[in-house]
């Protein structure tokens, strides 16, 4: 928990001060330290600022398949909307399986070009 807690913070903090520089480098940030979390899981060895970097690297390269990975879920989060929000209750798992099928498939590429 306490890595995690750290990831967040250290998360928050460098995704604030990118986006003072404009909104664009906040959002690019927050895409490269999308995968920190999942890393964290998969290794429960890893530091909060190792899980951060690992995640910058790994995302070289997918940060465009992410965002289009995220625009993707706009017309779902519109419909759930016309719902009263009850449609959220199946897209924000559908959301978070899609993210985490993501990862596995960046890891494998990540693995594949002979990083740890």
């Amino acid at each position: 928990f306490g890595t995690s807690l750290g990831a967040y913070l250290l998360m928050i903090v460098f995704i604030l001060l990118w986006s003072l520089l404009l909104i664009i480098p906040g959002i690019i940030a927050a895409i490269s330290y999308s995968m920190t979390f999942f890393i964290i899981a998969d290794n429960n060895s890893i530091g909060a600022m190792e899980a951060i970097e690992k995640s910058k690297k790994m995302m070289d390269g997918f940060k465009w398949k992410y965002f289009c990975l995220g625009l993707r879920f706009i017309g779902w989060a519109l419909l759930c909307l016309l719902t009263f929000g009850i449609g959220f209750l199946w897209l924000f798992p559908y959301i978070e399986v899609s993210t985490a099928k993501f990862y596995e498939n960046v890891k494998v590429q990540y693995m594949a070009n002979g990083n740890n």
